[in-house]
């Protein structure tokens, strides 16, 4: 089994490598996830924002299915946009944009009166295009005859480049030919909306007057599309042209004129429609440079991907060290979509944060650094899950799961609490019953046992027949492992009288336990055969007394025994009395031992102190003033054998005095 430091290293330097990977991906603008990022671009106009309310300055004029119909089939003579430009006129807008030009001649009668129409109305901006090479230098330029743009107020580019897929996300503001730099029809309109007339260039930057807009180093700025085919006002050129539509209407905005009608197929492809008049592509563009609302996707905002790619890789290969894999997914899952909701919170506040990347960081972060701690933490889990659940409370198992190498399984040495019971005059009980009844009765006695030895967080060792041992503090580490275990035997006693008084109900014979418990340092690990059987246990010193103290207690007829450290660690949470010093065979120290009193004794606590200040006369060798303390104690409480066997003692030493150098110890000759 790989041990859980280098688990943790190598999966998290695959999780480190995965999102270096990324970044790199990243760095290069790798197509595919490009083509994906641009797609989420879509996605959040579409799906996640919608529709909002444009510009009430901007509007259409439509060549519309309308309008042809009324006035013929499409183009039409010039002379029929002179009463159209004498209306506008008279109605005082501040701008027409057309989205068309006029390379070729009309009659000559016609392109004078259209050119004069221009004129007079002091408020036309007409519309040229380039062509590119494969380099995208400009190969040639299409623009309206010279008479005509000479009564033009502004000319400006009604170029689209599309991406890749068909999309148009962005716009060139501005194209340069022979050294000058043109703008588009959109561009010139927000300037004629805003009285600039020039325009100059920064870093990533278009400015008119205070007006700051934020492009790439080919000057193209990301489109903020209010919605879709429709959101801008449009007015029937035929209506507009023969008076139909109210100057009031029209009064002070910016329109644009150009093609609506699908049969003339200028329709162009946006994140909210596929059919899209390219007329308001141009409306658009100006509406957000009119109403600054851009979205930026420049140098803070990489900053700010990268941090992101870092992040989300980070926390999701961290959820896998919390959780398994499997709770870890979920999790995952829940914080990509706390960041896809910040993606579009930042969208609506005018920034593209790159969703793509930062996602497959985490995912990739999770596939490959949490599968693999999966592949090999997880089997040590089931490992760990197999050998302990049949011994372990659930919580305590689940704890080792999440950290197998707590266990550090193979022998190490903790210091636990130990616990022994029995049940007394088992044997005898068996040989008086039936071998099905025996099964029975110790079924449920045992079973009651484990259950309350599991909720106190106990580690259930072995059953040696009627016997249990138990210990607090291994494999996993209880820093109150003393108290733990004292907490338990209080429940385990009032169990015992709840079993007692069922089986009394019954009519059955009930029997009682006793039991031993010692604290200190033990060998905690894996004993048997590997493959064939194998045990979890611990060994030593400590489990040896804990054993004796169990017996010992039969010695003295009490329920419990406790030895002298396991009292050093719980005296200010349980009433003792202290029963002796007692020396166990192949032992050359003496320990001193203890009675839990609160219910787990026959003596209540003032005939525990009379008992205290009874043993402490026979210590000091006055024999007879201690069988008269003894002899008040048993008087209290005729039960306590302590009492009966210290005054034993007393006759004893009556008439066969200690040594001097007696230090008050008996020796214990049995196990």
């Amino acid at each position: 089994m790989l041990m859980l430091g280098n688990t943790t290293a190598l999966s998290l330097l695959l999780a480190t490598l995965s999102i270096f990977s990324v970044l790199l991906l990243y760095y290069t603008q790798n197509p595919f996830l490009e083509a994906f990022e641009a797609k989420t671009y879509d996605l959040r106009f579409r799906d996640l924002r919608g529709p909002i309310q444009p510009n009430p300055d901007i509007a259409i004029i439509a060549i519309d299915e309308k309008s042809i119909a009324e006035l013929g089939r499409y183009p039409w003579s010039r002379d029929r946009y002179v009463p159209l430009l004498d209306r506008l006129a008279a109605a005082k807008v501040k701008a027409v944009m057309f989205d068309a030009f006029f390379p070729e001649h009309d009659t000559a009668a016609n392109d004078r009166l259209f050119a004069a129409a221009i004129r007079r109305a002091g408020n036309v901006v007409l519309a040229m295009t380039f062509d590119f090479d494969k380099n995208g230098r400009v190969v040639t330029v299409t623009r309206s005859l010279p008479e005509i743009e000479r009564g033009a107020i502004g000319i400006g580019h009604i170029n689209q480049l599309p991406e890749d897929d068909g999309v148009i996300r962005r716009n060139p503001l501005l194209i340069e030919e022979d050294g000058k730099l043109v703008p588009s029809l959109g561009l010139a309109g927000a300037m004629q909306a805003l009285g600039e007339t020039k325009f100059s260039t920064g870093d990533f930057d278009i400015a008119l007057g205070n007006h700051h807009i934020p492009v790439d180093a080919g000057y193209q700025m990301w489109i903020n599309y209010a919605g879709g085919p429709g959101v801008y006002p449009r007015y029937s050129f035929a209506d507009v042209m023969k008076g139909r539509i109210p100057a009031e209407k029209l009064k002070g905005k910016i329109l644009f004129l150009g093609a609506t009608a699908l049969g003339i197929y200028d329709m162009r492809v946006t994140p909210f429609s596929g059919n899209t008049p390219g007329v308001e592509l141009h409306a658009a563009i100006a509406d957000d440079i009119i109403s600054e609302r851009y979205i930026r996707q420049g140098g803070m905002e990489a900053l700010i991907d990268m941090f992101f790619i870092v992040a989300m890789g980070a926390v999701a290969f961290f959820l896998t060290t919390r959780l398994r894999l499997y709770g870890a997914i979920p999790a995952t899952a829940v914080l990509i979509a706390g960041y896809v909701w910040f993606t579009y919170y930042m969208f609506n506040a005018g920034q593209w944060i790159n969703m793509v990347y930062p996602v497959i960081s985490a995912v990739i972060a999770v596939l490959i650094g949490g599968g693999f701690r999966y592949l090999v933490l997880e089997r040590s889990a089931r490992e760990m899950r197999s050998m302990f659940s049949s011994y372990m409370s659930p919580k305590l198992v689940a704890r080792l799961e999440k950290d197998p190498e707590a266990a550090r399984i193979g022998g190490d040495s903790k210091e636990v609490t130990v616990l022994f019971t029995d049940i007394k005059g088992f044997t005898s009980f068996s040989e008086a019953h039936p071998p099905q009844e025996v099964v029975s009765r110790l079924n449920e006695y045992l079973g009651a046992m484990v259950q309350v030895i599991e909720q106190h967080d106990g580690t259930i060792d072995k059953f040696i027949g009627d016997g249990i041992m138990a210990y607090w503090g291994a494999p996993l580490a209880q820093p109150d492992h003393a108290k733990l275990a004292i907490d338990c035997i209080r429940a385990i006693n009032e169990g015992m009288n709840a079993l007692r008084a069922k089986w009394m109900e019954n009519g059955v014979e009930p029997f009682t336990i006793r039991g031993g418990i010692q604290s200190g340092e033990v060998v905690a690990g894996n004993v048997g055969l590997a493959g064939k059987k194998m045990e979890y246990t611990v060994i030593g010193d400590t489990v040896n007394q804990a054993a004796r103290l169990e017996g010992t207690a039969k010695y003295y007829g009490v329920t419990y025994l406790v030895g002298e450290e396991t009292y050093k660690k719980t005296r200010e949470m349980c009433q003792y009395r202290e029963l002796d010093k007692i020396r166990v065979v192949g032992k050359q120290f003496p320990v001193t031992i203890y009675e839990p009193l609160e219910g787990m004794s026959v003596l209540d606590f003032p005939a525990a102190a009379r008992f205290e200040a009874a043993l402490a006369l026979y210590r000091a060798r006055e024999w007879e003033k201690a069988q008269a303390a003894f002899t008040a104690v048993l008087d209290a409480a005729p039960e306590d054998k302590p009492s009966r066997i210290y005054l034993e003692r007393c006759g004893y030493f009556t008439q066969n005095p200690p040594p001097a150098d007696w230090d008050g110890v008996f020796n214990r000759a049995e196990k």
